[in-house]
């Protein structure tokens, strides 16, 4: 069984998957933004208006990430892999 992600795993999660379809160079659709961050689509456009308010991301004509929203990303993978540094010495 997979543990409940909390809400800044979900925004890292959404926020991974439009970085990924940026780098491609493609039109980020909301539909493969769902299936890449693993949530439901009602959920998904919670979390990007949430998102948007927060200033992570903009949501003009197309979904882009902010400075505010990279930093987020960067100072999350840096909480992440500090966690999994830790967990991997205790086991």
């Amino acid at each position: 069984m997979r543990d409940k992600r909390s809400k800044l795993q979900i925004y890292f999660d959404v926020f991974s998957a439009i970085l990924l379809e940026k780098q491609n160079n493609e039109i980020i659709s909301k539909t493969r933004l769902q299936h890449k961050s693993n949530t439901s689509y009602d959920k998904l456009l919670n979390y990007l208006d949430q998102m948007t308010e927060k200033g992570l991301i903009i949501q003009d004509n197309k979904i882009d990430t902010t400075e505010l929203g990279t930093k987020f990303y960067q100072d999350y993978s840096s909480v992440n892999n500090l966690i999994n540094e830790i967990t991997q010495r205790l086991t």
